[in-house]
């Protein structure tokens, strides 16, 4: 790397931030500076702290477990900076340059030099800005305290922030290059945002995993040995020495097992702390401090080689995917090969094209409602907006459903398929706002169905019919899970899937009437309504209420399953399944025919909603 060149390109940045400061006003400039003043007093709050932490409050611990305790400090530590540093990923998912390399591209200047000007100036965050005075702070306290060996920390932790800012550009970078497509962009971003988000449920989960329910269990056991104790000096079974004697004998059980359980627990969690600060290369800065205030400089010495040449490689390839990014290779479409048909008089067979989903047939319906549904489930399946919509479902099952992977009381028979259907009532509650706004999503595209001869009725079912498949499917899902962890009879195993069937189609012609009299405009690439009106807004609140009565006459063949068994005993006779097989049947010919009623209604406000979903977004 040229250093000419590089003072050249310090001395631009610092131009740019002074051009960047003048045209914002006075104003901006101002806010700039309370920002940066607020900032640089919370960097010196954290070091002053982290260092008095260090030098007053950690000598105190006990020697022995002095390493365990400056373990735990370190991780809290790293993963303090590295959820708020995963925060303001999430806020800037795609790599913004300080210095865009295309304008030097053709300059016969080194580029290395503007790459590193970006990836420095790319540091410049909230996370960083705080937590690493704090962690620095916190070393040289260790230094004071424990002798020289801690020194090593220093190293330790500027490879441990090279390795975390490194892959962070690299994956800036990465998500760049794919980003040139604007609706993968979009797509990336909701799949990032709903995969933070699970992320975030991982303390629900481990509350419902409740690791320590068996010393709460034992404890119980106490409290009931202690009560019938009580029971027995009270109706006069034992005498008071003897209720003493036992009393005590009882605490000192009680007690021992308490430190047994305690002890188990922290030996536990500190074998599992190991292994994951072991496996994962961000817990090798805590492994590396630990080891080094026992004595042992191997860990430090090993985590600082290993996170520098991770961050060295991230960097390296950060820098090679920057270059293939400006020079086009991303963006440059695929060369296209013509097929050779014929060579010296013999004919080559020409490839098999791919089928393509919307030239296929779907049976039992005409054509202009298969071209609907296959229309608009390729619509769903690749709008962005309409992804992130139908991975809510995915994460309340996966939120509430976990709830039966850890609860070991046996579900009785009866609220098995009970607990399926409110699975499949959960489904489609949470895909309310994209089945009852059906059009709305269409924008634009709702002039196709407007100027079109197809029945208005076959328009209704076909999107009726392009949302079955991701309802239906992840219900499946459901059941079959629920198969697994609690086993339902045979007959309602069976009966389960015709009963979300007609739960499906009681739930259809609500979300078709309410898209047909509130339909909102959404912003493309987004959810959120554009010009949202009083009255739409609180029907599709009612509906939220409304939709659970619609759907309950398919809970009425378990209903009185449930009653015929309790109520008269009779047992053996599948009830349920046989109602369930006449009543889908029934269900299907109704809806038939309420769509086709509903057509007539969607023919006559066509225009209105035209006029609705086609308003163009302020």
């Amino acid at each position: 790397m040229n250093w000419q060149h590089f003072q050249a390109f310090i001395w631009l940045r610092w131009r740019l931030m002074i051009n960047q400061l003048r045209r914002g006003g006075a104003v901006n400039a101002l806010v700039a500076v309370i920002v940066a003043v607020a900032g640089v007093l919370l960097a010196i709050g954290g070091f002053v702290t982290a260092f008095l932490v260090g030098l007053l409050a950690l000598p105190l611990v006990p020697a022995d477990y002095y390493p365990l305790v400056l373990l735990y400090v370190w991780d809290g530590l790293v993963v303090t900076f590295l959820f708020t540093w995963m925060i303001g990923l999430l806020i800037e998912l795609q790599r913004s340059e300080v210095l865009s390399l295309d304008k030097f591209l053709h300059l016969p200047v080194s580029l290395k030099g503007a790459f590193l000007i970006n990836y420095c100036s790319s540091l410049l965050s909230p996370s960083l800005i705080i937590l690493l005075p704090a962690m620095v702070a916190l070393s040289l306290a260790l230094v004071i305290t424990r002798g020289p060996v801690m020194l090593l920390i220093l190293p330790l932790l500027a490879a441990f922030f090279l390795m975390v800012t490194a892959v962070t550009y690299q994956f800036q970078g990465w998500l760049a290059s794919l980003m040139v497509n604007k609706r993968r962009r979009r797509t990336i971003i909701a799949f990032v945002i709903m995969g933070f988000v699970l992320l975030c449920q991982t303390p629900q989960l481990i509350h419902f995993i409740r690791p320590w329910e068996a010393a709460q269990q034992e404890s119980a056991d106490t409290n009931t040995a202690r009560t019938e104790l009580n029971r027995k000096l009270n109706f006069g079974e034992i005498t008071m020495e003897k209720y003493s004697e036992q009393n005590n004998e009882m605490n000192r059980a009680a007690q021992a097992q308490r430190e047994a359980s305690d002890s188990q627990f922290l030996r536990t969690l500190e074998d599992t702390t190991r292994i994951v600060n072991v496996v994962l290369p961000p817990g090798w800065l805590p492994l590396g401090a630990a080891g080094a205030a026992a004595g042992n400089v191997v860990p430090a010495l090993l985590g600082t080689l290993g996170l520098t040449l991770i961050g060295s490689a991230s960097l390296y390839r950060a820098f090679r995917t920057t270059l293939r990014l400006y020079t086009g290779q991303f963006s440059a479409g695929k060369r296209a090969t013509a097929p050779v048909v014929a060579v010296a008089g013999v004919t080559a067979k020409p490839a098999k094209l791919a089928g393509n989903l919307l030239e296929r047939h779907v049976p039992y319906v005409s054509e202009q409602t298969a071209a609907v549904a296959l229309g608009g489930f390729r619509s769903l399946t690749r709008a962005p907006e309409a992804k992130f919509l139908l991975l809510t479902p995915v994460f309340m099952v996966v939120a509430f459903g976990s709830m039966f992977l850890t609860r070991t009381v046996e579900l009785p028979e009866i609220a098995r398929p009970l607990a399926a259907l409110g699975a499949m009532g959960m489904i489609l509650l949470s895909l309310g706002q994209l089945m009852g706004n059906q059009f709305g999503f269409d924008r634009s595209g709702f002039r196709a169905f407007v100027l079109c001869s197809a029945s208005r009725g076959d328009i209704l079912l076909g999107k009726n019919l392009a949302a079955a498949p991701l309802a239906l499917g992840l219900a499946g899902l459901v059941v079959v899970a629920m198969q697994v962890l609690h086993p339902m009879r045979v007959e309602h195993f069976l009966a389960v899937p015709l009963q979300m069937l007609s739960m499906y189609l009681l739930y259809c012609p609500v979300a078709n009437w309410l898209s047909i009299y509130a339909p909102m405009p959404i912003r493309s690439g987004t959810m959120k309504p554009a010009n949202p009106k009083l009255v739409p807004v609180l029907l599709h609140m009612l509906t939220v209420f409304l939709v659970p009565l619609t759907m309950a006459p398919a809970l009425l063949a378990l209903g009185i399953e449930f009653a015929v068994e309790e109520l008269a005993g009779v047992r053996g006779v599948p009830i349920y399944l046989i109602l369930s097989l006449l009543e889908c049947p029934a269900i299907v010919f109704a809806y038939l025919r309420v769509v086709r009623w509903e057509g007539g209604l969607l023919q006559r406000r066509e225009q209105k909603i035209l006029e609705t979903v086609t308003t163009r977004a302020e």
